[in-house]
């Protein structure tokens, strides 16, 4: 694992700690599993990595936009 990678996962389970919301969590549960799912589809070990990547940028851009503005309940 690199240490971008695992810079990435911590940044990203500082914010869920933050927000206990279990639909926020389910959402990045499930996002997770099916990313993780595509991602051994792929061959090519680089390409691979940078899809991780992008995957995990793209969680953790939502978890932060969710931060800043959560959806309000009625």
């Amino acid at each position: 694992m690199s240490l971008e990678r695992r810079r990435m996962e911590q940044a990203l389970r500082r914010l869920l700690d933050r927000y206990p919301d279990p639909m926020l969590h389910r959402w990045v549960m499930e996002t997770v599993g099916a990313l993780q799912a595509r991602l051994k589809a792929i061959v090519d070990p680089g390409e691979r990595d940078q899809a991780q990547r992008a995957a995990l940028i793209l969680i953790k851009t939502t978890l932060q936009n969710w931060s800043e503005k959560p959806p309000v309940r009625h």
